[in-house]
């Protein structure tokens, strides 16, 4: 048996901002691992799963309790699973627990969606707490150069739509009258031009274009950025592309308007990075680069404790993009959300497509759920913060925790957990709270709150 939660981030304006076109091909081949914890575990959407029960085709991982999976809207295929009825007399304590947070909308009986004004009366948060671009914003960037190490952890062997990596590096003229790469420890100084690098599509590519930008002008390096990697411009249903730091700081987007001020902090700021990262959607995510791919990183100090710690980010699948961070958890803090959650749990619901109205959730879903919210909350509110350090993505576009339970039978279909407008066009509301596809579920993150070696 397996109970799981989940937690979905939002796109839409700020940080988060991945359209869907990217998120679709960032997501793309999410029907081997969702397949396999449906046929296997029946649990939730695109990700690993854990069983002693390994079938053809499938890929058996075992769930260590506190482990989280991260990642993006899958793109799988109808289930061929049948309906089943709801069992009866499931007991709670011989079920395992997860918890998905996601950043993601659905399309074959998706998990509900939380209504947008809820989420943003609820879940306030200080710009100091969510965004890493905010929680650095009294200071440049952290320096990655480009070395070739630093680069093996951005680049791909296969070019990655929608992202994109750029080298910068400033000039001085030197006595020859040559254009000429200041050293690292002088690149804040003054500069007669900067050179960009590109590696479009993340691509680790023998060919590389470089160009120069000769002025401090964050509007002349757009120029340069948008016509060298073909970017395109922010559109009624495509998010406007981001640039960011190698840590995952957002510097700077297309449609930032900038005075003096705020143009030379964000020169200073892409030349005091190096290594930047660009994201066509705005949103931010760890670059998969290869299966079996490590990166530690250094989470924000806890909210109760004032403890940092690190974290290692490994990458389970290129297509879909699945990341997986062991420890992330507490084994009380798993306890805990299982209690919390305990009292509400009941049967799921599901958001209908037009081409299902009618048809009884027992139909995909037979899993029992319950959202529970972080307000007032020291426990949810810390691990909260934490996920959006992890993500780089702040508090204000999560939605509420859902604890998901799965007892013996129960499962839910392959689905996606974004919403595809092309199948709820008979339901205003689900349109107008995504914007027609533009804001939508971007990515889930997902807590297993017990070990599960089998069901």
């Amino acid at each position: 048996t397996a109970v799981g939660g989940h937690h979905q981030v939002r796109s839409g304006y700020g940080v988060l901002d991945l359209d869907n076109q990217t998120e679709l091909d960032l997501a793309r081949g999410a029907r081997h691992f969702e397949s396999h914890w449906r046929t296997v575990s029946h649990c939730n959407c695109n990700m690993a799963a854990s069983s002693s029960k390994k079938k053809a085709g499938t890929k058996v991982t075992k769930v260590k309790k506190g482990a989280v999976s991260y990642y993006g809207a899958g793109d799988t295929p109808p289930s061929n699973s049948k309906p089943n009825d709801r069992p009866a007399g499931v007991h709670f304590a011989t079920a395992s627990f997860a918890v998905l947070l996601c950043f993601a909308c659905g399309v074959l009986s998706p998990p509900l969606l939380h209504l947008r004004d809820e989420l943003l009366s609820s879940q306030s948060v200080s710009a100091a707490s969510g965004s890493s671009s905010d929680r650095h914003s009294l200071s440049l960037p952290q320096h990655v150069p480009c070395t070739k190490a630093n680069l093996d952890s951005f680049l791909h062997s296969a070019p990655v739509k929608g992202l994109h990596v750029v080298c910068v590096e400033s000039l001085q003229v030197d006595d020859d009258g040559n254009e000429v790469p200041l050293a690292a420890e002088r690149r804040l100084e003054t500069r007669s031009s900067i050179r960009l690098t590109f590696y479009k599509g993340a691509h680790a590519a023998r060919l590389k274009r470089r160009v120069n930008v000769k002025s401090n002008s964050w509007e002349d390096v757009k120029v340069k950025l948008v016509t060298g990697l073909s970017l395109m411009p922010e559109t009624p249903i495509l998010q406007p592309w981001a640039l960011f730091s190698a840590m995952g700081d957002r510097i700077v987007g297309e449609r930032d308007k900038l005075n003096n001020e705020m143009n030379d902090r964000t020169m200073s700021s892409l030349v005091s990075s190096e290594l930047l990262v660009i994201a066509e959607g705005g949103n931010w995510i760890w670059p998969g680069v290869s299966e079996g791919f490590r990166r530690e990183i250094e989470l924000a100090p806890s909210t109760i404790t004032g403890n940092s710690k690190n974290v290692t980010i490994e990458t389970l699948s290129m297509k879909p993009l699945v990341l997986s961070i062991s420890g992330f958890l507490a084994d009380e803090e798993c306890d805990y959300i299982m209690e919390k959650a305990a009292p509400t749990m009941k049967y799921s619901g599901v958001s209908l497509k037009d081409a299902d109205k009618g048809r009884p959730a027992s139909d995909w879903r037979t899993s029992q759920s319950t959202f529970v919210a972080a307000m007032g909350d020291p426990i949810l509110r810390d691990i909260e913060l934490r996920t959006a350090s992890l993500t780089r993505v702040p508090v204000t576009h999560q939605e509420f925790v859902q604890v998901l339970r799965y007892g013996v039978t129960e499962k839910y279909d392959a689905h996606h957990d974004f919403f595809d407008p092309s199948s709820y066009r008979s339901d205003p509301g689900t349109l107008q709270l995504i914007e027609n596809g533009k804001k939508n579920r971007y990515a889930t993150v997902f807590w297993y709150l017990t070990d599960v070696a089998r069901g």
